[in-house]
């Protein structure tokens, strides 16, 4: 499922289509993506509106139209964004079209996980405006992650950082190479850190979303050299640190990969 960067690269996108029109657009009825909504709704809100503002929270995006309309979109496991040509004709998986006078900027989603939302209303929608704050935000401060210690205290520290109440956007690889960078074994109980850890592991996050930002956020595709990311795949491996071999387990429910020889 896309994270934090990799859903920030997907919005942009569709910034060629920003103070643009919407001549038309169009839906895949059967869908599942459409499964809090009446999919007439986005044709009719959206028909004729000017896409004015692209952006992102965690893993959620917001596109605000003119007239005081918003469309949110979460991606799923296999949700994606695309701008293809004015003259495309829309596909098999090709969940929402809205096709412009330049470019038609399209919504695919084959296994149909992701969510598409509309609004009409002066002020951006509660499931929008409700959000925790993300990682990157300058609101997301050590008192978040410490709270969020104490109140699961007897959560894998791993699935902690999974939950998107605390670490919007946060996603596994990311989870895995903040654990690595702060030295913490994923299985570790949240209760058992101690003060310098939960600051070094805050720190580590702040590391990991910024530095992921500033280049698949921008680029595309992976994280700089040396990061856990580039080993993190398959059996077999070494840690990037100790050139020891690495561990996959399952913690959470989630694969997990980890050096037993630098987190502890």
């Amino acid at each position: 499922m896309p994270e934090l960067a990799e859903v920030a690269f997907a919005c942009s996108k569709w910034n060629s289509g920003l103070d643009k029109r919407v001549r038309e657009a169009a839906t895949l009825p059967t869908s599942r993506v459409y499964r809090e909504s009446d999919h007439t709704e986005f044709s009719n809100l959206l028909t004729g509106k000017k896409l004015i503002l692209a952006e992102t929270h965690g893993k959620q995006m917001l596109f605000s139209f003119s007239g005081n309309i918003y469309l949110g979109i979460h991606l799923g496991m296999t949700g994606s964004l695309a701008n293809e040509p004015a003259t495309y004709e829309i596909q098999k998986y090709d969940a929402l079209v809205l096709r412009q006078s330049e470019c038609s900027l399209v919504f695919r989603d084959p296994r149909q996980f992701g969510r598409l939302r509309i609004s009409c209303r002066t002020k951006p929608p509660p499931w929008w405006s409700d959000l925790p704050p993300s990682i990157t935000e300058n609101e997301f401060n050590l008192e978040i992650v410490e709270k969020a210690v104490i109140r699961h205290n007897r959560r894998p520290i791993k699935a902690l950082l999974l939950d998107q109440n605390y670490f919007p956007g946060m996603g596994n690889w990311m989870a895995d190479e903040v654990l690595w960078r702060a030295k913490l074994r994923p299985s570790r109980l949240a209760g058992t850190l101690d003060v310098n850890e939960i600051a070094y592991l805050y720190n580590q996050t702040l590391f990991v979303a910024k530095g992921a930002m500033k280049s698949v956020g921008i680029k595309g595709g992976d994280p700089p050299k040396g990061w856990l990311f580039h080993v993190r795949w398959k059996d077999g491996l070494l840690c990037p640190k100790t050139k020891l071999p690495l561990i996959r387990e399952s913690i959470g429910g989630r694969t997990t990969c980890w050096s037993p020889s630098y987190q502890s």
